[in-house]
């Protein structure tokens, strides 16, 4: 059986959210971090792009 493979959108949101759970939710200020929604597209978009950045890096091991 093949299983689906995650979007980049899925994945950038995932890191995210680790990423949020493991700061307690803060950011290097100490502020607190917003939702996933929450964020403008500017910082979705670079974690979008973080997150192809690794797919590529697993993927072709490069």
């Amino acid at each position: 059986m093949f299983k689906v493979r995650p979007t980049i959108d899925r994945l950038a949101q995932d890191a995210y959210e680790a990423y949020a759970a493991s700061t307690d939710n803060k950011n290097v200020r100490g502020e607190e971090l917003p939702e996933w929604a929450e964020l403008g597209t500017p910082v979705q978009n670079a974690w979008k792009l973080a997150a192809e950045a690794v797919r590529h890096r697993v993927e072709y091991n490069a």
